[in-house]
């Protein structure tokens, strides 16, 4: 059984219904994890487009902050490989507010 699951058995013993237990637990994934922040460079899951890069494997992984996935490539690859997608998705995919 995964952590996750285990989180929302609990909530569900708690009295929370399904809905709002994975409700919950969809907002605490967006909260930040940094116990003591640098107040000069917020950390921020919820709202926003960074381009972000993983490592893993030994391969980079290109993915926006809201999780749209834009594909892997080599380390020895220039990180501009994950440029082009992100744009795209920040220009035309992300509904203006």
């Amino acid at each position: 059984m995964s952590a996750r699951t285990e989180v929302l058995d609990a909530l569900h013993r708690a009295g929370y219904t399904p809905d709002e237990a994975t409700q919950l637990l969809a907002r605490a994934d967006k909260e930040p994890r940094d116990v003591e922040p640098d107040p000069d460079f917020r950390e921020t899951l919820a709202g926003g487009h960074a381009l972000i890069v993983e490592y893993g494997d030994c391969e980079l992984i290109g993915s926006c902050q809201c999780g749209a996935k834009f594909g892997r490539t080599t380390p020895d690859a220039s990180l501009d490989t994950f440029v082009p997608g992100w744009e795209r998705h920040c220009m035309t995919e992300v509904p203006r507010g």
